[in-house]
């Protein structure tokens, strides 16, 4: 029979598991219901239904747990199962669908079973149930307003990754974890916790909550939640919350942290820093986040390293919105909320329906869109400088690099590579006169004269100066700490070698590095 707009699915809750501690009007529905479907036979009011109503048709979804991959898989073959009976009765009819607890809370079939009922103009009517909230609150003496508690589904916990877990579970927030149904999904529940808190993390662990005769309480360690059988289908666990100190894989804990230090009774040297005091700080950790990026080789040393000095990075991001909060100027949320805007904004291919062919079609995408924003506040004009993109904050060599490469793009270039080594060689020309004037002014500006040039020079041979420079640092660093090495064979300080000593040493080292690459 099709499915039409008087088909009508009651979705009862069955509360904790006393018949007594069912609502009236459930109470009302089980009675006068001619058949039951339940997501599962394994709770005591089903059998109080039973002993209640002798002969009463009840059947279940307990067969999909075994048919169904993952539990993402199972809630949705459950809610099309029961829409697919509803559609079955005879008009008039309501198929009573019977659930744990309350029906809205940590029921994922009936929210799967709301959507599609929603879609089929399928009417659902919810029939309150005691949740496991209560009982359980009850059994720890937890209010959970006053601690503002997290409710989660171990379930779908155990299938997050470890990357957005601390998006999904607050450490510092106490939590009740529902639906750790067996020694696997707690399994999985502890590896997920793990992510966040210490092994030794105490939670308790509540089964048969409201169920006087069987409800026990037990607090063990994280790390042995699934090494026995304690967990069934009517099991819940308690988190405690970590103190923000020790919450220390999540950004709450980073955030009270710097909090801390700022505070006028935490450190005198964070607390006298300002926005520009730091800016020091922020270039130097960034260099030292390349530096890892320019030794880096994948192995679990290097990216522990980089794991630490992207910290010090984030550090700074810390700090500055800190600094920011106190002067009531913009919060850590307003510099989520920037980048998350402008990332989904720039990127209409990924969130939106714009198509593009390449990763070239994208730069030539997210010009056009930062153009745009620029507009609309206001800060691009018509006869703009094409240079302006490249950051006068930003290293001298990269700058100059950048700047000599966007003017290029105009035709303001050498024809070929003879013109820039005729350049260099008149700067070089220049600079030499200038070494023997009295202005250092004029030095510096003929010194930076040729240093601009070469960059023109990197630019006509396709090499980045800044690459160039920094294989030839390294190549110094080996070079000089081989003599180093050899002045310590010699028991000789390096500031007592004379000339001669010095260029053969170096010779030296040159030779002996010379396999070492850059």
């Amino acid at each position: 029979m099709a499915e039409s707009a008087q088909t009508t699915i009651i979705v009862v809750g069955l509360g904790p598991g006393r018949w007594e501690d069912l609502t009236v009007e459930a109470q009302s529905v089980l009675d006068a219901a001619p058949s039951v479907i339940v997501r599962t036979e394994r709770h005591p009011t089903v059998d109080a239904l039973r002993l209640r109503r002798p002969g009463l048709p009840v059947t279940s979804f307990d067969a999909l747990y075994d048919s169904a991959q993952t539990f993402s898989d199972l809630y949705p073959l459950m809610a099309n199962r029961a829409l697919e009976q509803a559609a079955a009765l005879p008009v008039g009819q309501a198929l009573v669908y019977a659930v744990p607890g309350h029906p809205l809370i940590g029921e994922e079939s009936v929210r799967q079973l709301r959507l599609v009922a929603a879609e089929r103009g399928v009417a659902v009517r919810i029939v309150a149930g005691l949740s496991f909230v209560e009982p359980v609150c009850a059994a720890l003496g937890l209010d959970p307003l006053q601690r503002d508690l997290q409710l989660l589904d171990a379930t779908l916990l155990a299938d997050v990754s470890s990357a957005a877990l601390p998006g999904a579970v607050l450490p510092t927030v106490p939590a009740l974890v529902a639906q750790v149904y067996n020694r696997r999904i707690a399994g999985g529940l502890k590896l997920a916790l793990s992510e966040l808190y210490p092994d030794d993390w105490e939670v308790t662990v509540v089964r048969w909550a409201g169920m006087p005769e069987e409800e026990t309480i037990e607090r063990i360690p994280l790390v042995d939640l699934d090494r026995n059988d304690r967990a069934d289908h009517l099991t819940t666990v308690y988190v405690p919350p970590l103190p923000p100190t020790e919450a220390l894989r999540a950004p709450e804990g980073l955030r009270h942290v710097v909090a801390k230090l700022r505070a006028p009774d935490g450190c005198p040297w964070d607390h006298e820093q300002t926005h520009q005091s730091l800016r020091t700080y922020v270039l130097e950790e960034a260099y030292e986040v390349a530096e890892v990026l320019d030794e880096w080789d994948g192995s679990p040393e290097m990216a522990e390293q980089l794991a630490e000095e992207l910290g010090d990075l984030l550090l700074q991001v810390y700090l500055q919105a800190e600094i920011g909060d106190e002067e009531d100027l913009f919060s850590l949320a307003d510099i989520y909320q920037h980048i998350t805007e402008k990332l989904i904004r720039r990127h209409p291919h990924v969130f939106g329906d714009v198509q593009v062919k390449d990763a070239a079609h994208v730069v030539r995408n997210w010009e056009a869109i930062k153009r745009r924003e620029r507009e609309n506040r206001g800060e691009a004009t018509e006869h703009e400088s094409i240079l302006r993109k490249v950051p006068s904050s930003a290293p001298a060599l990269y700058q100059a690099y950048e700047l000599g490469r966007t003017a290029a793009k105009t035709g303001f270039t050498w024809p070929d590579i003879s013109g820039v080594l005729e350049k260099i060689a008149e700067e070089a020309r220049e600079l030499v006169e200038a070494t023997n004037e009295q202005s250092p002014e004029r030095r510096a500006d003929e010194l930076g004269d040729v240093l601009f040039v070469l960059t023109r020079l990197a630019d006509a041979l396709g090499v980045q100066p800044e690459d160039a420079l920094q294989r030839t640092n390294r190549k110094f660093r080996r070079r000089f700490a081989a003599m180093e090495e050899h002045a310590h064979r010699e028991q000789r300080a390096l500031d007592s070698l004379a000339l001669d000593e010095w260029l053969a040493w170096w010779d030296d080292a040159k030779k002996a590095t010379a396999s070492d690459g850059n």
